[in-house]
């Protein structure tokens, strides 16, 4: 493998001129078996896009928690021939403490993701971005996997947000590690809609892996939603943001129910019954096959700034306004 080349977003300026494409990836490889068509996978990134995000869940749920998994999941997503972000699912920390998993504390785990795949600068990938993370700042050192970079006029964002009820614990006192990332998670998300408008960025790209139900409340024992702040603050900012958001999550169902593995893709989206008109949101599917991934293309003379498709189909254009 050739060496990586040095971190630069130097393309930014030409992209944003004649437009730029990024893929979506989620949910794979789920075991070892996967990850020959992950590969192939990436591959295509190399000839169709100009860079890649991966939802989470590198791992299955059943795998193993260990070093050995996560290094060689590092040498398959660092193989990718355009650069490759990722953020960290359920799977790869949160769920860790399962008997099938290993039985490792997912605190332990996160903080060793951190080491191996959020503690360089810079994305994964033959190619690098150079990323803004949030462990940058003295207040939420402990949160590399928060960054944000620009691509073309688009801003590109990425939070910590599992999908396992955003590892909140029933049990009393149990709530440490989730109450502090929520506020690291908040702080990110206002200093990514301030950083969009000061930039003036025809769109903002928010990346997590859980899918938080933005349609209603999605309770867990004691009435309690765990991803009520992120959908309260996320509805509150895009209202005010004069450019397009795309939000690009884990965890999806799809719309059709006879065509399983396809992402769900829709606009407006509508946060507890409220529209917003500039939101749009891909969720990619709770068990993708091992080679299924998106395409997303941002065009200078698209109103709309974002072109969700496929290999075969553009899913759901969006709505006249």
């Amino acid at each position: 493998m050739a060496p990586a080349a040095a971190a630069t977003n130097a393309e930014s300026g030409y992209a944003a001129r004649h437009g730029f494409a990024f893929a979506l990836l989620g949910g794979v490889p789920a075991h070892d078996g996967e990850e020959a068509a992950v590969a192939q996978a990436l591959a295509q990134f190399g000839t169709e896009t100009d860079l890649a995000i991966h939802t989470g869940n590198i791992k299955g749920r059943d795998e193993r928690c260990d070093d050995k998994t996560y290094a060689r999941r590092h040498a398959l997503l660092d193989g990718s021939p355009v650069p490759l972000v990722l953020v960290p699912g359920e799977n790869d920390w949160a769920e860790c403490d399962r008997p099938a998993a290993g039985q490792f504390g997912p605190v332990e785990r996160l903080n060793r993701l951190r080491e191996l795949f959020f503690d360089p600068d810079d994305s994964l990938g033959m190619l690098k971005l150079d990323l803004q993370r949030q462990s940058e700042t003295a207040r939420f050192r402990g949160y590399p996997e928060n960054a944000r970079w620009e691509y073309g006029d688009v801003l590109f964002v990425t939070l910590n947000i599992p999908g396992n009820q955003n590892n909140y614990r029933t049990g009393a006192g149990r709530n440490g590690e989730y109450e502090e990332r929520i506020q690291a998670d908040a702080s990110w998300l206002r200093q990514a809609f301030a950083a969009a408008t000061r930039l003036k960025a025809r769109g903002l790209v928010l990346a997590f892996s859980a899918d938080p139900h933005f349609e209603g409340r999605h309770t867990v024992a004691g009435g309690v939603d765990p991803y009520a702040t992120l959908k309260t603050d996320l509805a509150r900012l895009a209202s005010k943001y004069a450019g397009q958001v795309l939000v690009v999550h884990g965890g999806g169902t799809s719309p059709d129910r006879h065509r399983p593995g396809h992402a769900l893709a829709d606009h407006p989206v509508k946060f507890n019954g409220k529209t917003l008109q500039n939101v749009a949101r891909v969720a990619m599917p709770a068990a993708p096959g091992p080679a299924h991934w998106l395409k997303v293309s941002v065009e200078p003379g698209n109103r709309d700034v974002f072109r969700i498709e496929n290999a075969n189909t553009v899913l759901r254009p969006p709505q006249p306004r």
